[in-house]
């Protein structure tokens, strides 16, 4: 799949629209920049995009930017304005670590209670 420059879509979209470039372009812009805010604000395990696909947490990287984030905080000393800030936005991060791990936690003992309660002890005994 080969991206497609905005231009090749937004003039076409206003000529169709009968309506500005510029409002097309805003909302496209706008539509992008609330895509990529719930991206990295981890608002869930995985965020569903219409006609372009379904993007989800690797649960595996998880881990390693618990540990990034934990010595990034260790290694920092707050002493001047700069370091506290710093300091207050990979704290912020790592709670939103934590938060995608219980999330993915929750979500995987509520997908085990359900089989449980569908399958019953027929799925312990397969897997047995």
């Amino acid at each position: 799949m080969l991206p497609k420059n905005s231009k090749h879509y937004i003039l076409p979209t206003a000529e169709q629209l009968d309506c500005n470039s510029q409002i097309v372009e805003d909302i496209v812009a706008f539509y992008y920049s609330t895509l990529r805010k719930a991206l990295v604000d981890l608002k869930g395990f995985n965020v569903k995009v219409d006609n372009l696909g379904t993007f989800r947490i690797k649960e595996k990287e998880l881990p390693k930017l618990f540990q990034k984030y934990s010595k990034h905080l260790n290694v920092l000393k707050p002493e001047t304005f700069n370091q506290t800030a710093l300091k207050k936005d990979i704290e912020g991060k790592l709670l939103k670590v934590i938060a995608a791990q219980k999330m993915i936690k929750e979500n995987k003992s509520r997908k085990k209670e359900f089989l449980e309660k569908k399958y019953g002890n027929a799925r312990k005994n397969m897997e047995s």
